[in-house]
C-alpha cells in the first residue's frame, strides 16, 4: 500500500510540475509580454528651446547626473516652446529619441505642471497629434505674465490613460522621463 501511495503522490507532484512549467512557458511567450509591447529607450537628455518673441533661441538642457538649468522668460510675453528627448550614452553617437515618440504619438503625451510662476503653457498650431487629433505638446507656447518664478515640472508619459487631465495622476500610463526646470519671468 505504501509503494502505491508514494507512486500516486510522485505522479502528482510530476503533474503539477508540467502543468507549471507550462503556464510559465505560454506567459513568456505571451504578446502580452511588456518587453513586446514597449521597448524602453534610453533617455538621459532633454532639450528644451525656447524661442523668444524676437525670434531668437535658446536651449536648455539636461543632462543624466545634472541639475535642470533654470529657463529665463521675458514678462508679458508668449514664448515658443519645443522640447527633444536623446539618449547621449555614448558621447560620439548621440540618437535623437524625438522622431520616435512624433512616430508614436497615439502611446505618448508630453505633460507640463506650473508651480509658482505666472506662466501658462498650451499646445502649438504646429504641434505633432495623434491619431485622435489630439495634441501631444512636443511644440508649445508658454506664455508668461509679470514678473515671478517657479518651476515647471515636465513628463514624457508612455500609454496614458487619458490625455485630457489636467494632473500627472489623472493621466495614467507610465513616465520615461520627469524634470523640474525652475522659471525666472523677468
Amino acid at each position: 500500500m505504501k509503494i502505491i501511495t508514494l507512486h500516486k503522490s510522485v505522479l502528482i507532484s510530476t503533474r503539477l510540475i508540467l502543468a507549471s512549467l507550462f503556464v510559465f512557458t505560454a506567459v513568456q511567450c505571451s504578446k502580452d509580454s511588456p518587453d513586446e509591447i514597449h521597448e524602453h529607450e534610453t533617455i538621459n537628455r532633454v532639450t528644451l528651446t525656447v524661442t523668444g518673441a524676437d525670434g531668437t533661441n535658446t536651449d536648455y538642457t539636461w543632462n543624466e547626473g545634472e541639475t535642470e538649468p533654470t529657463i529665463n522668460l521675458s514678462a508679458n510675453t508668449t514664448h515658443r516652446v519645443s522640447i527633444s528627448f536623446f539618449d547621449a550614452s555614448d558621447a560620439s553617437d548621440v540618437e535623437d529619441i524625438t522622431e520616435e515618440v512624433i512616430e508614436e504619438a497615439d502611446e505618448h503625451l508630453v505633460f507640463y505642471e506650473v508651480s509658482s510662476a505666472s506662466l501658462s503653457i498650451s499646445s502649438a498650431s504646429n504641434d505633432v497629434q495623434d491619431s485622435d487629433g489630439i495634441a501631444i505638446n512636443i511644440n508649445t507656447e508658454w506664455t508668461a505674465a509679470g514678473a515671478s518664478s517657479g518651476v515647471v515640472r515636465t513628463y514624457l508619459i508612455h500609454l496614458p490613460t487619458s490625455k485630457t487631465g489636467s494632473t500627472r495622476s489623472s493621466l495614467g500610463g507610465g513616465t520615461d522621463v520627469e524634470l523640474n526646470f525652475p522659471v525666472a519671468i523677468q
